[in-house]
């Protein structure tokens, strides 16, 4: 789901709502209001899961993971650059609700999108892999 323009307003008043409804305070509903401003593009990627198919419901959502990160490295190719965020909001009945959710719907995440205000510099360091696999 694109949104950008006045779409960005609304899903910010979407956000403090959320926060109203879940007692957050003043600071955190007005934080909330503001948090879609970041970048004058989001997508939300919302798996939409069929229940009646061969595809079980957690390989939906690792699919809908993988166009989120397809979609940022093509942004960044293209020059742009982008943060997948998740969060509280990704649960959020309120926000659920406003998104058009269906009950089995997973939001896998919210895709900020925009051009960078500078060439960001990226750090490469090699991590010792025998940290995080295992053979077999």
């Amino acid at each position: 789901m694109v949104i950008q323009n006045q779409g960005l307003d609304k899903f910010g008043q979407l956000l403090e709502k959320a926060a109203i409804n879940a007692n957050l305070g003043k600071e955190a509903e007005e934080k909330a209001k503001k948090a879609p401003l970041r970048a004058p593009l989001i997508i939300a990627v919302i798996a939409k899961i069929v229940v009646d198919t061969k595809i079980p419901a957690w390989e939906q959502v690792i699919t809908a993971g993988c166009c989120v990160h397809a979609m940022q490295m093509a942004a960044v190719a293209q020059g742009f650059c982008g943060i997948w965020r998740t969060g509280s909001w990704t649960s959020d009945p309120v926000v659920r609700s406003g998104l058009a959710c269906q009950q089995d719907d997973k939001i896998v995440g919210f895709f900020y999108l925009g051009t960078p205000k500078f060439n960001p510099t990226i750090k490469s360091s090699s991590a010792d892999i025998k940290d995080f696999v295992t053979y077999f």
